[in-house]
C-alpha cells in the first residue's frame, strides 16, 4: 500500500527537528499539517531561533510547497495588547532611521496617527521622499507592520524592533520596499550588524559578520556567554536570516 506523501513529510521534518539542539521539541511540541498543499506549522517556541529555524527545515521538505509559519515565541504575557504596542510606537519613534517616516496605529478599524512623516510634507514632492510610512496594528500579542519603507534595512531593522518589544509574540512584516531593491549577501550583512550596533547588550565591534546565501556567520570575542547568546538571537531576528554559524570566542 502506497504511504501519504503529506506523513511522510511530516516525519522527516520532525525528524530533522528532532536532532537539532536549538530546538526543544520535549519542551515546545511543534504541531506540523498540511492545508490546501501548505506546510503549517503551529505551537509555541522557546525563541526566535527555534521559530526560524522550524521554518528552514519545513521549507526544505515541502517540494516547493509553500510554507505556513503560525508558531509564536513563548514570552511573558501581560495579556494587553496595548502596551505592547505602544512599546512598539516608541522603539520607532526613538530610532534615528526612522525619523522621516510616518508612524500610524490601526485600531478596530481605524487608523490613528502618531507621526506624519517628512515624506507626507505638503511642501515635499513625492518624487523627493516617495511615500515613507509605517502602520502598525497588535492583536493577541501579534505585531503587523504595513506599509512602505526606503531598503530593505529598514524593513528588517522595523520587524527587529517589534520583537524586541515586550510581549511580542509573533510578527507579520507586511512593509515594502519602495523603490524595489535587490537582496544581497552585502544588504544582510548589513542588516545583522545595524542590529547588533542597536543592541546596548552586545559589544559589537568586537565582531565580525559576513552572510553567504542566507547563512550568516559572527565571529570575534564577546566577554560572556550571555551576551554571546544575545549577539546569536539578535541574528536570528533579522529576516531572511536561514542559519546562524557561531564562532563567538568567550574567555575561559
Amino acid at each position: 500500500m502506497p504511504t501519504n506523501p503529506h506523513n511522510d513529510r511530516i516525519k522527516a521534518i520532525l525528524a530533522d527537528l528532532e536532532h537539532d539542539t536549538r530546538v526543544n521539541l520535549h519542551d515546545y511540541p511543534i504541531r506540523i499539517g498540511v492545508e490546501d498543499g501548505a506546510v503549517v506549522l503551529e505551537g509555541k517556541v522557546a525563541d526566535i531561533a527555534a521559530k526560524r529555524i522550524a521554518h528552514a527545515v519545513a521549507y526544505r521538505h515541502a517540494d516547493n510547497s509553500p510554507v505556513v509559519d503560525r508558531l509564536r515565541i513563548a514570552v511573558p504575557s501581560s495579556g494587553m495588547d496595548g502596551g505592547l504596542r505602544d512599546e512598539v510606537v516608541n522603539l520607532l519613534q526613538q530610532e534615528p532611521v526612522f525619523r522621516d517616516c510616518g508612524l500610524y496605529v490601526r485600531e478596530n478599524d481605524r487608523l490613528e496617527t502618531v507621526r506624519v512623516g517628512r515624506s507626507e510634507w505638503p511642501e515635499r514632492s513625492e518624487g523627493d521622499w516617495g511615500e515613507q510610512r509605517i502602520e502598525l496594528e497588535v492583536k493577541d500579542g501579534t505585531v503587523t507592520l504595513s506599509g512602505n519603507v526606503l531598503s530593505l534595512s529598514h524593513r528588517r531593522f522595523a520587524e527587529v524592533l517589534a520583537w524586541w518589544a515586550a510581549g511580542c509574540e509573533s510578527v507579520a512584516n507586511r512593509l515594502h520596499v519602495v523603490p524595489p531593491e535587490q537582496e544581497t549577501d552585502g544588504e544582510l550583512a548589513d542588516a545583522v550588524l545595524m542590529v547588533l550596533e542597536k543592541d546596548p547588550l552586545v559589544h559589537q565591534p568586537q565582531l565580525y559578520i559576513s552572510a553567504e546565501h542566507g547563512t550568516v556567520t559572527l565571529e570575534g570575542y564577546l566577554p560572556s556567554e550571555e551576551e554571546r547568546h544575545m549577539a546569536v538571537l539578535d541574528a536570528w531576528y533579522v529576516s531572511g536570516v536561514r542559519d546562524v554559524v557561531d564562532r563567538i570566542q568567550v574567555p575561559g
